[in-house]
């Protein structure tokens, strides 16, 4: 296996190596991945976390914070697929998201290619690059979870795979997707009673 699904690479580093001593394993039990969020929607999470604040200020903890909502999101979609989700739909989704928050434009080469002994000649290729725009800031947070938690994910998007057509989707973007779905439908709608409940129930849970 030679394709990637996360920076971190777990399950390659899983399939080439049979055993892991105790010491290396006792002490890589937390990793962290780096996910990046367009700045706007980053701050409108941090918005929304002072909103539970201010609203519920017995029941919020100070601690808590935009990389424990994102993680918090993250789990929440690992159960649902735990419960039962057809790879098909899911992959379909994550095509879709794709679309939405990760679009790539076509960028042409020529590429000078040797066609004989004396000869040589331009060969256009073309290839798809994340389209984004230079004056667009993102914000970079640094998720710490299980490295199990990692493992699950990058083995999800190995099954997705075959379904996916071609499309490459990351453990980095898949975390990304699913926070920006959920501002994005806070913004939409407002942050309603319904959805900080939600949101309160999961971290007295947590």
């Amino acid at each position: 296996m030679n394709k990637s699904f996360s920076g971190l690479s777990l399950l390659n580093e899983k399939m080439s190596n049979s055993y892991k001593g105790l010491f290396q394993s006792f002490f890589s039990s937390k990793k962290y991945i780096n996910v990046k969020l367009p700045y706007y929607d980053y701050l409108r999470g941090q918005v929304f976390i002072q909103d539970l604040r201010d609203n519920y200020p017995e029941d919020m903890s100070y601690s808590f914070d935009i990389g424990d909502l994102i993680h918090m999101l993250y789990m929440d979609f690992l159960q649902q697929i735990k419960r039962g989700v057809k790879n098909e739909d899911v992959a379909v989704y994550l095509k879709q998201s794709m679309e939405k928050y990760f679009p790539t434009k076509l960028v042409e080469q020529r590429v000078f290619k040797q066609v004989s002994h004396y000869s040589f000649q331009y060969e256009h290729m073309e290839e798809f690059e994340e389209d984004e725009e230079d004056e667009e800031k993102f914000a970079y947070l640094d998720i710490r979870t299980a490295e199990k938690i990692i493992l699950r994910g990058e083995i999800l998007l190995y099954d997705l795979s075959p379904f996916l057509n071609g499309t490459s989707v990351t453990l980095e973007q898949l975390i990304a997707i699913i926070y920006l779905d959920f501002i994005k439908n806070v913004q939409a709608h407002g942050n309603s009673i319904a959805v900080q409940q939600t949101i309160l129930k999961k971290i007295s849970i947590k």
